[in-house]
């Protein structure tokens, strides 16, 4: 089961998906949900994949099919955060390529947190942007 929250409080200019729990066949309906209404506030997306304790075949599917219609929109996209599983099936796999820009969240809080993460993730986007 698995189970995604939308945040756009936070960070207001972005959208953030956590995503819990198992991302498999049985997810596909609440991820496209949760994908379709990120999407329609134009924002960037951000995948907080932490909490995700299970992927298959079919989840790393959803992930790069979610990547590939975000580039042909031209819509920025990126991974925060990925458990241990999540990292392990992109490298078995090796379709790390095949993903948006792969960014490990800043551990700790406040402004000094922030502002490693951030920029890391203009680093990052600048980088795949280049590649692209």
């Amino acid at each position: 089961m698995v189970h995604i929250d939308t945040d756009t409080t936070t960070k207001p200019s972005v959208v953030r998906l956590a995503v819990q729990g198992q991302l498999d066949l049985t997810a596909a309906g609440a991820f496209g949900e949760a994908l379709t209404g990120a999407a329609r506030l134009r924002r960037p997306i951000e995948f907080d994949l932490s909490g995700v304790d299970f992927i298959d075949g079919c989840g790393l599917s959803m992930l790069i099919n979610a990547t590939s219609r975000a580039r042909r929109d031209g819509r920025e996209f990126v991974i925060i955060d990925a458990s241990r599983c999540v990292r392990r099936l992109i490298e078995i796999t090796d379709t790390a390529e095949s993903l948006p820009p792969m960014l490990v969240a800043a551990r700790g809080s406040g402004k000094q947190a922030e502002d490693q993460w951030a920029r890391r993730a203009l680093e990052s986007v600048r980088a795949h942007a280049s590649s692209a």
